[in-house]
């Protein structure tokens, strides 16, 4: 184990569910905060889940390691509560630019912990100036579903001490995950980089009329021998979420083409956000493209 030992993860979605039971499997105690108790209340129900799924998963891990991690995982009342004693924070809050400010400024003026932040597209060097002692920020994205995408991205705020940056490397690799620094900043840094040029250019053919999102995976499938495809995975993400990381890029660049899509707009609208609410590009939770004649192009 690293010389992190206690952790804190502020924001109790979906990713901050499956952070808090990674790190309470990998020994450490771990406490889970959110600014909305019913949030908290479902965030911890929704890491014991996850908890439960790595048995699944990980097949090597023995009921009695899964009960120890739930044992280390707890629910606290307050932020200043959930960052005492703690080596490092990781924050998952919604991914807004003056959300995660806020959040920061406030972590920074309780604890002098290591700051990190799961932001999938805002980079740290826009948050370091809300921060005290930004030596201690950086970016440490995850991916979900983290027991599937064992994989951790470290970015410096531009700021961060090479030991804090050595000292997360040190603690990626002790989760299992496979952890990879980027060099600089880049703007999605290295996997959403990618990915995004693929979702932006799948919804700009479907805005043109140029395909239907099911013909778009179906041809993606075939073509890159996948399970999931650029449509699915949205649904999987959820189509608020999606919106939410085109509109921060958006505002880093400041370029009109990066305008979140209409059809994405439209969904959001209508209250379809994919897998969490039944509904999005596809119906839930048995999409087509799990369908075994999906490939044969049969709706």
């Amino acid at each position: 184990m690293s010389q992190i030992g206690t952790v804190a993860v502020v924001g109790a979605g979906t990713m901050g569910a499956q952070i808090a039971s990674l790190v309470a499997l990998s020994g450490r105690t771990v406490k889970l905060w959110d600014g909305s108790d019913a949030a908290l209340a479902a965030g911890i129900e929704r890491a014991e889940r996850e908890i439960f799924s790595a048995l699944g998963e990980r097949r090597e891990l023995p009921v009695s390691e899964i009960a120890s991690g739930l044992g280390r995982l707890t629910a606290v009342g307050s932020m200043s509560e959930a960052v005492a004693g703690t080596d490092m924070v990781i924050e998952a809050v919604r991914e807004e630019l003056g959300v995660k400010q806020a959040v920061f400024s406030e972590l920074s003026r309780l604890t002098p912990a290591i700051l990190g932040t799961n932001s999938s597209s805002i980079p740290t060097s826009l948050i370091a100036p809300a921060v005290k002692g930004p030596e201690r920020l950086l970016n440490m994205h995850f991916f979900a579903p983290i027991w599937v995408r064992s994989m951790l991205e470290l970015m410096s705020c531009g700021q961060t001490s090479d030991d804090v940056m050595e000292t997360a490397y040190d603690f990626g690799v002790s989760l299992g995950l496979v952890t990879a620094r980027v060099n600089g900043e880049s703007k999605g840094f290295i996997i959403n980089r990618i990915w995004r040029a693929v979702k932006r250019e799948s919804l700009a053919v479907v805005d043109q009329g140029v395909a239907s999102p099911e013909d778009v995976d179906r041809l993606w499938m075939m073509f890159f021998q996948t399970q999931y495809a650029p449509f699915g995975i949205m649904d999987m993400v959820g189509l608020d979420v999606v919106s939410d990381i085109e509109t921060s890029y958006q505002f880093v660049s400041q370029d009109p083409t990066d305008t979140p899509s209409p059809t994405l707009a439209r969904l959001i609208a209508a209250g379809t956000l994919g897998e969490k609410t039944g509904s999005g590009f596809y119906e839930h939770p048995n999409p087509k493209y799990l369908d075994p004649d999906f490939l044969q192009g049969e709706e």
